[in-house]
């Protein structure tokens, strides 16, 4: 019997993907704030799993070739990283907080599942019940006037998102930003619809995960992640009849039903809710902000509020924000690293890769709207574990499709 066929075999998930899990959806960012008071922003369980994915890596004490390339980039993020703290004169406290929820969970994005086929389901299927749980407790929020996310964010004593909360109808949830939350939709949308349609080769449940996607996206009234769903939804099933007319009565149900109507509204103003209005005014004021090999340090975005109270806005597109911080080179060494490098690899596995390409440009192209990425703490282990899934997925069909053939 083949090493894959025993992993097959296997009913346990892998380690890793299980600890990173229960710190994103068990313990998120604001049920840490409860508890501890210091290093909130370190997710430990994440980190745990990612030490899990490290030791499978390292185990043996060999890397392996396929590691060489992403490992060597981590490794130079790392040394820029440190550079760029020390001279804007950070404190060690700040380099941890940043080296653990930037560089550490980028090793999640490369490993290889010991066990794809059932850490594969179980993901998905903790993606669609998060998603649920969600929605639902968003729809009774409203009902109660929004009290409870509010609460929520004050047990965490987070005040400011707390208020952001009650002054917005938009979808915060217990793990956080509406921005965040479309980014799981959306996730959750593309690796349904690829697993249906690569693994188990049917999409007898697709209508319930469009109804839910489609509520959770347009409550969250992100601008990015609606025009992203309808544009997935169009190149999913436009050859399913049934499924792209079911689609248009649920979306044309939904927009009579008022559900499209605070994204609508947001659409008749900046289509970047004035973030590239402020760039424009601070980067004509004539002062350096990026340099090649090294950046101005972590939060470096809030030194500029004596050019105006949020200039900060201007920076949260992960490429001008890691540029500002940890320099130009930085910024095009981990792009190469989490972006075209995993999309290099989709294409050369070939089978299956129109769709999990497009899923996987989906979600990227959605985290370059907003500076999710670059708040250093949960949303990148988010990214690499959805990163992590495609990869193994487009590895597991590949093997799959050489095994048939044999």
């Amino acid at each position: 019997m083949t090493t894959w066929n025993k992993r097959k075999l296997d009913g346990k998930i892998d380690r890793g993907i299980f600890w990173v899990l229960i710190g994103l959806f068990v313990v998120p960012i604001y049920v840490r704030e409860m508890v501890l008071s210091n290093f909130y922003q370190a997710n430990i369980f994440a980190v745990l799993g990612c030490f899990f994915v490290l030791y499978s890596t390292f185990k043996g004490g060999k890397l392996g070739e396929r590691y060489f390339i992403p490992y060597a980039l981590i490794i130079c993020l790392t040394i820029i990283l440190i550079l760029s703290e020390i001279h804007a004169g950070r404190t060690v406290q700040g380099f941890i907080r940043v080296f653990f929820g930037l560089i550490m969970p980028l090793p999640l994005l490369f490993y290889e599942m010991y066990n794809p086929q059932k850490t594969i389901r179980v993901v998905l299927s903790v993606f669609k019940w998060v998603s649920l749980l969600i929605v639902i407790l968003g729809i009774i929020d409203r009902f109660v006037g929004g009290q409870l996310i509010v609460l929520y964010y004050k047990l965490a004593q987070d005040s400011n998102y707390a208020e952001m909360a009650s002054n917005s109808t938009r979808l915060y949830s217990y793990i956080g930003h509406p921005l965040y939350n479309a980014e799981l939709f959306l996730m959750t949308l593309g690796l349904n619809f690829t697993y249906n349609e690569l693994v188990k080769k049917n999409h007898k449940n697709d209508i319930w995960t469009i109804l839910l996607t489609m509520i959770g996206v347009a409550m969250t009234a992100s601008k990015s992640a609606i025009a992203i769903f309808f544009a997935l939804l169009i190149v999913f099933y436009m050859k399913n009849i049934k499924y792209m007319f079911f689609s248009l009565l649920l979306l044309t149900v939904g927009y009579f039903n008022g559900l499209f109507d605070l994204v609508l509204q947001r659409f008749s103003g900046s289509l970047t809710t004035g973030r590239a209005e402020v760039w424009s005014r601070i980067s004509s004021k004539g002062i350096k902000f990026f340099h090649f090999f090294w950046g101005n340090g972590s939060d470096s975005k809030y030194s500029y509020t004596y050019l105006e109270e949020w200039a900060r806005a201007a920076f949260e597109y992960p490429y001008r924000l890691y540029a500002l911080e940890f320099g130009i080179l930085f910024t095009i060494l981990i792009f190469l690293l989490i972006f075209i490098i995993p999309e290099f690899r989709i294409i050369k596995n070939r089978t299956g890769m129109v769709w999990l390409s497009i899923t996987f440009l989906a979600v990227v192209a959605h985290v370059n709207m907003y500076n999710g990425i670059g708040t250093y703490s949960d949303p990148m282990y988010l990214f690499c574990l959805f990163g992590c899934v495609v990869l193994n997925m487009s590895t597991l069909v590949r093997r799959e499709e050489i095994i048939k053939n044999e």
